[in-house]
Parts: structure tokens; sequence; C-alpha cells
């Protein structure tokens, strides 16, 4: 959904199989080694950054014994001045890996702050001892499942506006985002960012019925047009992934970019693996939205491939 906000008036189901054949087109750009703000080719792959952490998952047990651990190396066929980073963690075992610019390189967050938006209101709500409107639930509602502007809109302001992003950065515990005064759609974020930021909702979603709401209801059905990317691979690959989505996406004629992001959280078939994948990228406007959805898809696709082949 294009946004084009102004001034301040301005029942988890299981994921995944072998994905069979992955994705099999060779790297024009690398991953992540893009360092102008527009992008840029690179001149082949970079394999992941990966981590293993020993921190307790986000239902708060111990993590699982890992499996092998792998280096993932995503080559997507991109074309020219295309940008993009992907984070991937497994909230079961605790590993992570990340393209090599996930934590240092910034997109738009566009709708995808919207998952924030809502549970910091959320938040709000509890803190006061109120009970959820009806009309607060219509307008949560028509912000995450058909990711509505003016309702997110609304929900910011009435939180404070930039404070519902400081809120972000402090409680979520994220070190590469920041404010774009008065203007939600475009705080700057990391792909390893948007993964901390969904996992903070995840766990608040475990001890508030109004978060879990958002999530269990919301996220897991939003309209079809905002499931792309990462919902579609794994609506191919498992009808029963049942992903919790929230994208972004807009073109900007000022800069002549498309930015497009895909976030989701899923349950591995195989283990029962709770994985959070963040996709961020930016583009020229003339290739379409189309194209950004195929990028995502193609990350999605490779590292499914590369990490739960073994399910």
């Amino acid at each position: 959904m294009e946004d084009t906000t102004r001034r301040p008036q301005l029942s988890r189901r299981r994921l995944m199989g072998i994905l069979a054949g992955g994705i099999a087109a060779s790297a024009v750009g690398g991953v992540g080694i893009f360092t102008a703000q527009s992008g840029g080719n690179a001149a082949g792959p970079s394999p992941a950054l990966a981590t293993t952490s020993s921190s307790a998952t986000a239902t708060g047990s111990s993590p699982a014994v890992s499996a092998k651990v792998v280096d993932p190396v995503v080559r997507v066929q991109t074309d020219a001045d295309t940008w993009y980073a992907w984070q991937w963690v497994n909230l079961t075992t605790g590993e992570t890996y990340g393209s090599a610019n996930a934590a240092t390189q910034t997109n738009n967050t566009e709708s995808m702050i919207k998952a924030w938006i809502g549970a910091d209101y959320l938040a709000g709500i509890e803190a006061s001892g109120q009970a959820l409107s009806d009309a607060d639930k219509t307008l949560i509602t028509k912000m995450i499942k058909q990711s509505d502007n003016a309702a997110a809109q609304t929900l910011y302001l009435r939180r404070g506006g930039d404070e519902v992003i400081q809120r972000a950065i402090d409680e979520c515990g994220l070190t590469g985002t920041t404010i774009t005064e008065t203007w939600w759609s475009k705080t700057q974020i990391t792909a390893l960012d948007a993964t901390r930021m969904m996992r903070e909702i995840l766990r608040r979603a475990e001890t508030s019925e109004p978060v879990r709401w958002l999530v269990d209801d919301l996220m897991r059905n939003v309209a079809d047009d905002n499931a792309f990317g990462i919902a579609q691979v794994l609506a191919e690959t498992d009808p029963q992934a049942d992903p919790a989505v929230k994208n972004g996406w807009t073109d900007h004629a000022a800069t002549g970019l498309w930015n497009l992001n895909c976030l989701a959280e899923w349950a591995s078939t195989g283990t029962g693996d709770r994985i959070v994948l963040a996709i961020l990228t930016r583009y020229p406007l003339d290739f379409g939205q189309a194209y950004g959805e195929k990028v995502c898809r193609e990350v999605t696709s490779q590292l499914l491939a590369q990490l739960t082949s073994d399910l």
C-alpha cells in the first residue's frame, strides 16, 4: 500500500518440509554489499554473518541444542541499482543469520512499522486499565489487515507521534534504527532491528491477550494483497504455514525508488522451530512492486532450502 502520510496533521500451524529445488538463479547483485544509499550491484554473493545465541528463546524456555550450523549464501538475480538486506532468526535454537549489511544499512520501514504501532497502542490501553473499545479494535484491524494508513496515523498520533518510534527503539533494543521526524513510515530500520521488533511483539503476545489478538487474529490473516513475499513462498510449500505477516511497500516519486519490506514469523513443520525473517529492499521506481515481491520470494526460498533442507 502506498504511504502518503505527511506531517502530524499529518493457532499456530506448522511450516516447512524440504523446499525442493530452491531457486536456481545466479547472482548479478551480491548479498548486502551495497555502499550507496540507492544501492548498486556488487561483484558477487556474500555469505551470511552467522551467530548462535545462548540466550533464552522468545517463549522463555532454554534454547534447544542447535542442529548443524550452515553458512547460507543468497544469490538473487537482480537488476542494476537494487539494494537488499535480510535477517533470519530461529527463536527456538537461538541461531541467527543475516546478510553482510543486515545490522548496518537501513530502509524506510513503510507499513512494516504498523505492527509496532499496534502493539504500542495496545500497551497504552492495558497500562491505563481500560478495555479495548470497538472503535479502537476497528482501527487496529484496518491498520494491520488492510494496511490502512489513516488508521495508523490516528493511532500513532494518539500515542505521542515520534514517541511511538522512540519506544520501539528503547523497548525492542533497536541499535540501527532512527526516527524521521513526524513520519512513521520513513523510520530508518535495519533488517536485524526488524527481527528484534517482531521478537518483542511476539514476546508480549505470550502474556497479553490484546497483543495475542494482534498477532494471531490480525497478522495471520492479512488481506491477500498484503501477504506477498515470505507468505507466498510458505503458502506454496506448506498450506498450513500460517505466518504472522506485516509487510511494507511504497513507491517514492521524490527519490525515484521503491522501498519494499517483508516481515514474518512462522513455525517449522519438521522441528516446530519458530522462525522470524525480515527482508528489506530498495530499487528504481520503473521496476514496479512485483520486482520487489520477487526479491523477497527468492531470498525466502533460498534461505528455506539451506536452513530447513534437513527437516
